[in-house]
């Protein structure tokens, strides 16, 4: 009896560091998925802020040539926009 009560001790504690094992493993497995759907969230999200920042500098630059090209009808539509902002301020 003490024989099997030594083999079945022997074996729980076989358990439980196996289960500690299978724990720390999982964990480690979960912290690293974590970390790598973070890193490549961030380089996703440096692209996209890269390709948005690219878009308005050409935005801007096609806007000066325009302005450079029209300065009247820049001036024209500028003051048409004031002119309806001040209308739609306007209280009657």
């Amino acid at each position: 009896m003490h024989d099997i009560e030594a083999r079945v001790g022997r074996l729980n504690a076989l358990a439980k560091r196996s289960a500690k094992g299978a724990a720390e493993d999982a964990s480690e497995c979960v912290s690293d998925a974590a970390s790598d759907a973070a890193d490549r969230m961030s380089n996703g999200i440096h692209s996209v802020s890269d390709e948005a920042a690219r878009l308005s500098s050409d935005a801007i630059k096609r806007i000066e040539d325009e302005i450079g090209q029209r300065p009247l009808l820049t001036l024209a539509i500028a003051a048409g926009i004031g002119f309806l902002a001040g209308m739609a301020g306007r209280r009657h």
